[in-house]
């Protein structure tokens, strides 16, 4: 016998409508929520966590992480890779792709003529460009302390085998 009943428009098992991707993603929307309840909103995290999270860049959660996963308030947007790296929270494999792309960054920071234009009309140099440039890139400063000892551990051994190498002119006239 047909019916005129409109079927209800269920999602696939694990699977959320685009709308309810973007409020998990970025938080709900200025003209309200997509979700009737919290039970639902969570319900949909559950179902969508998992390739959510595999489709974010390194370093990067999306609001319901921070609303179901996380305690206290969420860090600033430029701080959340450091935050998550230094407390642990970020996968093995998050880490180790944002501790490559970090070093990169530190290194290119390494020139002995570095600078840096900051936006203003004034152009930092030195020590003073490196910090903004490792604070632009959200690089922990325990990573950056760590590479600045390995470096200049390095510098020194380079030093020690130039004045130890055999052959070397010592100056003075034998």
């Amino acid at each position: 016998m047909p019916t005129e009943r409109v079927p209800l428009q269920r999602p696939r098992r694990g699977h959320v409508t685009p709308a309810q991707w973007q409020e998990l993603w970025l938080g709900p929307n200025p003209s309200g929520s997509v979700f009737t309840s919290r039970e639902e909103l969570k319900s949909a995290w559950e179902r969508a966590r998992e390739k959510m999270m595999a489709s974010l860049s390194p370093g990067r959660r999306p609001c319901a992480f921070y609303e179901f996963e996380w305690s206290g308030r969420r860090p600033p947007y430029f701080e959340e890779q450091s935050t998550l790296w230094r407390l642990g929270k970020l996968a093995p494999e998050e880490q180790i792709t944002l501790e490559h792309e970090w070093k990169v960054e530190f290194d290119r920071a390494q020139a002995p003529d570095f600078t840096l234009n900051d936006g203003s009309d004034e152009l930092l140099k030195g020590d003073c460009a490196r910090a903004a440039h490792y604070h632009h890139h959200d690089i922990p400063a325990a990573l950056v302390r760590r590479w600045q000892a390995a470096a200049r551990r390095r510098a020194r051994a380079r030093g020690a085998a130039q004045e130890n190498a055999p052959g070397e002119a010592s100056g003075a006239e034998g």
